[in-house]
């Protein structure tokens, strides 16, 4: 071995490393790109349905009278039920009358919750919290509402869907470059 082509110390640091590297900014732009698209999405379901746009709670929810009878469908309808009806969830005679009972009240279940979860999640990875679990909840989000759509079939929407979770698998593999959120982990 020549003198010239001595190995770099031990302590060498890299140029990469640090808080402002390229992986550390990248993974900062993802995040924000990620944690915004889930808290706006789950916004949008409060917006009102016609012009002038304004958003409230109750958009989203059943207007009911005294008797506890639904007057007005909410939007979360427009969510569950093309999937409950077209997938082939509400017919009695292949999955008997108390599974399409429990699957209608599994489908409004999760459309109820779905904005709200959308937004909290949407925050912690905004904001940094809990980076690999907020991460993973959104993704699983996105391939919840991937698999409802592919029991339609609607190859467009699967495959937008299908891309928003590959950001989110792309933003947990540059996880460890986390630098700027309330949590490491």
């Amino acid at each position: 071995m020549a003198s010239n082509d001595t190995p770099p110390p031990s302590n060498f640091q890299s140029v990469s490393g640090g808080c402002c590297s390229g992986q550390t900014l990248a993974y900062l732009i993802l995040r924000v790109l990620l944690g915004m698209l889930l808290l706006l999405s789950g916004i949008e379901k409060f917006k009102s349905p016609a012009a002038p746009y304004h958003y409230q709670w109750t958009y989203w929810h059943d207007k009911t009278n005294e008797a506890g009878e639904v007057v007005d469908w909410g939007k979360w309808r427009n969510v569950a039920k093309p999937i409950f009806d077209f997938g082939g969830f509400n017919n009695p005679a292949v999955w008997g009358e108390k599974t399409v009972n429990a699957f209608s009240h599994m489908f409004k279940a999760y459309a109820l919750v779905l904005p709200y979860a959308m937004i909290a999640i949407g925050l912690c990875i905004l904001v940094g919290f809990l980076n690999r679990v907020s991460l993973f909840l959104g993704a699983a989000i996105w391939v919840s509402l991937a698999a409802g759509q592919m029991t339609l079939p609607d190859n467009p929407t699967v495959w937008m869907l299908s891309n928003f979770t590959v950001y989110y698998v792309a933003a947990l593999a540059l996880v460890k470059y986390n630098r700027f959120a309330l949590t490491r982990f």
